[in-house]
């Protein structure tokens, strides 16, 4: 993906839908649509939110597991305690 994301005005989007479109099918990049020269909403290739929809939920899945790892490594060293409340984690009981 490119540092530099394609822009349009909101104006660009009223009178020119189907370039924009087009631009952002063509170069699977996210088109960002400025308002007011902030950036408001970005259009991007169907295909391309799945795909990225895919790798986020691979992501969390190798970070579900990694957790899990650690947990069992964890338990196996005795280093767990049991906590009551956030504040036990915060500030363990001996």
């Amino acid at each position: 993906m490119s540092l530099m994301p394609q822009t349009v005005s909101a104006k660009d989007i009223q009178r020119n839908y189907r370039r924009v479109f087009d631009l952002a099918k063509k170069t699977k990049q996210p088109v960002v649509v400025l308002t007011n020269n902030k950036p408001d909403v970005a259009i991007i290739d169907a295909q391309e939110l799945d795909a990225m929809k895919s790798q986020l939920e691979e992501l969390e899945l190798h970070d579900v597991l990694r957790i899990v790892q650690e947990y069992k490594k964890d338990k196996k060293e005795g280093r767990l305690i049991e906590a009551e409340s956030v504040l036990d984690l915060i500030k363990p009981k001996k």
